[in-house]
């Protein structure tokens, strides 16, 4: 085992989608009845649409006197905070001489908070790269995305090791020889990784 590549939302940080979900149609937004909104979600979150045209929808379907900021705020209040004890875990990875990654299906709003806010430190000093679907312009369970990250960090699939919350991501994983645990939002997943590591080196 070389590397370990870890998801973001509900491995490393905690996420309240209800709260996100809540504040927005607080603001006047009808997200069930508008599914211009979840296209664009979805464009978002492979980069095709900006941040600005984004919330820029969003403000146009929320109540009159909403502000720009108001919904960016409300789109971001997902966001918690990356328990201590998983940072800490990523640099002792790095201090045993594993290459550590993150492959992220977010958007630009989302990932500029959580670099400025959650990380005490700078972000590489946990992960030797990002990956993230914003800028690759693809999105997990996409086969062709564990693909490029494999291609791009020149290690092969089965010395690498991905942890991720959804079934679907880590079966795609697996399809390819990546080695997978499908992690339990919120967990403690530092001794599946040793053990899977301890067992890979066997």
């Amino acid at each position: 085992m070389k590397a370990v590549i870890f998801d973001l939302g509900g491995v490393l940080i905690d996420l309240d989608m209800q709260r996100c979900f809540d504040s927005i149609r607080s603001l006047g937004v009808d997200l069930d009845a508008q599914s211009k909104a979840s296209d664009m979600m979805n464009l978002y979150q492979i980069g095709k649409v900006s941040t600005e045209e984004f919330i820029g929808l969003m403000l146009r379907l929320s109540r009159e006197g909403s502000s720009y900021q108001q919904l960016l705020d409300a789109w971001n209040s997902c966001l918690l905070t990356i328990p201590e004890f998983k940072l800490e875990f990523i640099k002792e990875l790095r201090q045993l001489g594993y290459a550590t990654y993150l492959l992220s299906n977010t958007n630009d709003a989302h990932w500029k908070y959580i670099a400025e806010n959650s990380f005490p430190e700078p972000v590489g000093n946990y992960f030797d790269c990002c990956f993230l679907s914003q800028e690759m312009g693809m999105a997990k369970p996409d086969a062709a995305i564990y693909e490029s990250v494999l291609q791009q960090i020149g290690i092969p699939a089965e010395e690498c090791l991905f942890l991720d919350d959804s079934t679907a991501n880590c079966e795609a994983a697996e399809r390819l020889g990546i080695n997978c645990i499908n992690v339990a939002v919120r967990s403690d997943f530092r001794e599946d990784v040793k053990n899977c590591i301890n067992k890979c080196q066997r």
